[in-house]
């Protein structure tokens, strides 16, 4: 193999990363490190595992004052057991010399409040370390993670404390080799485009976009191919840069991860740190601690008071890292294109009371479910995790909706009731290592059919699977069990499913109750091995023949979108489409209204050569409370032709538009449903979606003109006032300011 010549430009880059200069210009670096410090006030867990990963030393700095005072010493080793264990979370492999991944200092603190003795200084720093060797469940972690002690007083004197800051940096050094990371290889061509990414950090940079991102790496002396930018991507985390929406075409990254940090401890933080308020905005503070649920105008208010103008010049990309990584849910009320003014934050949540849907259950016209555990092997597993799937299930699922209830009330930290569909409804209860969930309707026909709880899990399964992956966490493995409780209870006793296909029957319990549960309970949750489809024909499928027999045109997809709602997860699962396309059009269509959502994943579907013949979507629809008979009013030979209008007549209705039209319509189409107008005026999705790629550095009212200006201009789409005004009906838009804009002009 002929060997490469490097050019002189990548010689001198290859020799720039190399042979960084510190600021002081008297020596040289080899490589870069990040530092998080962490808040250790119970409020601030949530957002620790959004950077933590086991290419990591931790350095867990605690107070022995607090440990040895009777009044506090239970919050202080609770402190203590619980970073241990969520440190204890990420050891995936065992590194050198047989010691855990990753590894931990302790740094004993706060001595001079105990006794200005250095003896018993040491004693009482020995006495915290003895109690925690105790405790069983940590002494394992102590043995294979912590790697040394330390104990210190007036911590936060560098002058009398210099040497020992010393001895614990080189400690950080020599025990490094034990992060998960350490040596392995990386291609050498990523560390240029590395580089760059720290020089523009330096010089001050937040975010970089995707374009961005690609600008430099075409301008770089060792560009990547753009298929190597993605693993690139995926590896930022441990170059101590964030990259976020990996599943939309438009990821972007966050090369100073401390400004996110800013943003969290301005809404996720303890009461302690909330001084100076206003009385209005602490008002709106207590109410929000009370309630979990925080108004934007709070938000913009505490971030007024860092008085950094990036988080409003990111506002909405801020928005959305916080929805990725859990910490905020935008709940599904509607499907209305009105948006929502507040988020949800899960772990400020009232405490949860399981027994608040009890009543529900109890009525008689209430059918439920066996109640499937997905419990961890690990048995800790931390309360972040139960956080970030409650915001999952909340930014999915519509609020539960029964009479004389009101579905808030059912919305607490680690348990909710929401609605599944127009038929069934969810609970979802998490405590320590295990989630429970439990579906339940109220109906006439008490039968809970075969397969019913099939797509939901598969939901559920795959977004806890993602909130692993984000937390770094995918090794945690976990198992299913049945119960015959939604709710815990230290006598419960769960039947493991694959101990139950081993035999007919096993008998499950809880603390007042049992059931024998049998092994056609598996399959409510579980698809039947003898199952040779998805789907089987339905009754109502003969009654609707006059239905054709093809699959729907994008036109009809767009109309019928309107008919779908919340239902849309399982009812797009029912028809076999993948669970990461409906995260990645989710991620795509933030900028849309939910309709426009629901046509893009029809839309893929059909381009992905899905079943979705009439038939099999009206199987669908009735499989999850909705109407296939709406079907018929998607039809073109079922809708009206000509515009109701008493005033126009038909020869002004009839009467082509001309391109001197277009910048009058243009400014009243509605920019979140500019989709499904132009299905409707009969462009094909992909013209529609090759205009949103030219036009993706212009503004979103130079594209639908580019697009009103194509339609006009070719008459066999019929470019007549009528065709537009009919479009516009059908998407809901403001047909009347239409008429009387386009009165105007003439």
């Amino acid at each position: 193999m002929k060997r490469m010549e490097l050019s002189s430009e990548q010689q001198n880059v290859i020799e720039e990363i190399m042979q960084t200069e510190t600021e002081e210009k008297d020596k040289q670096t080899e490589g870069f490190i990040t530092i998080y410090d962490f808040g250790g006030e119970k409020v601030f867990y949530n957002t620790h595992h959004c950077f933590m990963s086991s290419n990591m030393v931790f350095v867990l700095v605690f107070d022995v004052a607090m440990c040895l005072d009777p009044t506090r010493s239970k919050d202080g080793y609770e402190r203590i057991e619980t970073w241990l264990r969520s440190i204890a979370t990420y050891a995936i492999d065992q590194a050198a010399g047989g010691k855990g991944t990753p590894p931990v200092i302790l740094v004993g603190s706060h001595l001079d409040k105990v006794s200005q003795d250095k003896q018993k200084q040491e004693e009482a720093f020995g006495e915290v370390l003895n109690k925690l060797y105790e405790n069983p469940q940590l002494s394992a972690i102590m043995e294979n993670h912590v790697q040394e002690m330390y104990p210190i007083a007036h911590l936060n004197d560098s002058e009398k404390n210099q040497d020992l800051y010393e001895v614990v940096w080189k400690k950080v050094i020599e025990i490094a080799p034990l992060q998960s990371q350490w040596k392995k290889p990386i291609p050498a061509r990523w560390l240029a485009l590395q580089h760059q990414l720290i020089k523009r950090k330096n010089a001050g940079t937040v975010i970089l976009t995707y374009e961005e991102l690609l600008e430099i790496n075409n301008q770089s002396a060792i560009p990547l191919a753009e298929h190597e930018v993605t693993d690139f991507l995926r590896n930022l985390i441990f170059a101590g840069f964030l990259c976020f929406d990996f599943g939309s075409l438009r990821p972007f990254v966050v090369l100073r991860p401390q400004w996110i940090i800013n943003g969290f401890k301005s809404i996720i933080t303890d009461s302690s740190f909330m001084t100076g308020l206003s009385a209005k905005i602490k008002a709106q503070w207590t109410k929000y601690e009370r309630t979990g649920v925080l108004k934007l105008d709070l938000i913009q208010q505490l971030w007024e008071r860092n008085d950094d103008k990036s988080f409003f010049e990111n506002m909405k990309t801020l928005y959305n890292i916080m929805e990725t990584l859990g910490l905020l849910a935008n709940p599904m009320l509607d499907i209305s294109n009105e948006e929502v003014d507040y988020f949800i934050v899960p772990s400020m949540l009232r405490p949860a009371d399981p027994e608040i849907i009890r009543p529900v259950l109890d009525d008689p016209e209430t059918v439920a479910t066996v109640t499937l555990c997905l419990m961890f092997d690990n048995p800790f597993i931390p309360l972040a995790v139960w956080d970030k799937m409650i915001a999952a299930c909340l930014h999915r699922f519509q609020r539960l909706n029964e009479r004389r209830h009101d579905g808030s009330r059912f919305i607490q930290r680690g348990f909710v009731c929401l609605s599944v569909d127009f038929l069934w409804n969810v609970i979802v209860n998490c405590r320590e290592n295990v989630m429970k969930i439990t579906m339940f309707k109220k109906d006439t026909d008490q039968s809970v059919p075969t397969g019913v709880g099939v797509n939901l899990r598969s939901i559920l399964e795959f977004h806890l699977n993602r909130i692993l992956e984000l937390n770094h966490q995918s090794h945690l493995k976990y198992q299913f069990y049945l119960h015959n409780d939604y709710s815990f209870s230290v006598e419960d006793k769960m039947v493991k499913v694959d101990d139950l296909r081993q035999t007919t029957r096993l008998q499950c319990h809880s603390s007042d109750k049992s059931r024998w549960l049998e092994i056609e309970d598996i399959h409510i949750w579980f698809k039947h091995p003898d199952q040779k489809s998805t789907w089987t024909q339905r009754s109502h499928v003969d009654s609707m023949k006059d239905l054709p027999d093809r699959k729907l045109s994008g036109k009809e997809m767009g109309r019928l979108s309107r008919y779908i709602g919340f239902s849309y997860q399982t009812f797009f699962v029912e028809l076999g489409c993948p669970f990461v396309v409906l995260e990645q059009k989710m991620a795509e269509n933030r900028e849309f209204s939910f309709r426009t959502l629901i046509t893009k994943i029809f839309i893929h579907l059909l381009q992905t050569n899905a079943d979705v013949t009439f038939t099999r979507v009206a199987d669908a629809m009735s499989e999850h409370g909705l109407d296939p008979e709406t079907l018929y009013n998607i039809l073109d030979d079922n809708r009206d032709m000509l515009f109701n209008d008493d005033i126009l007549s038909e020869g002004l209705l009839q009467k082509c538009l001309t391109v001197y039209d277009a910048p009058v319509i243009a400014k009243l189409v509605n920019a979140k449903d500019y989709y499904n107008l132009f299905l409707e005026l009969g462009l094909t999705p992909i013209r529609v979606d090759e205009f949103d790629v030219n036009f993706r550095n212009d503004t979103i009212l130079n594209r639908i003109n580019a697009m009103v200006e194509e339609f006009i201009e070719n008459p066999s789409r019929r470019p007549t006032l009528n065709t537009v005004l009919l479009a516009m009906a059908e998407c809901d838009m403001d047909t009347n300011s239409l008429l009387q804009a386009l009165t105007q002009t003439k």
